[in-house]
């Protein structure tokens, strides 16, 4: 299992009472955070335990 795998994308990180859309980085270099369209931040996908109070995994379609 590789850390795409751990953070899907689409899934919805909650930090500091905020809440970002995760995508992944189009250079493989960690996870892109979203709000709307404009990129906030780009963090390792190790860090996001650190900084995250939560993460909300995207529906699975059936």
């Amino acid at each position: 299992m590789t850390w795409r795998d751990w953070y899907p994308e689409g899934s919805t990180v909650f930090i500091g009472g905020e809440q970002y859309m995760l995508r992944h980085n189009e250079h493989d270099l960690g996870v892109a955070l979203y709000r709307g369209d404009q990129r906030v931040m780009t963090i390792t996908p190790e860090y996001v335990p650190v900084i995250a109070s939560g993460i909300k995994y995207p529906e699975v379609a059936a």
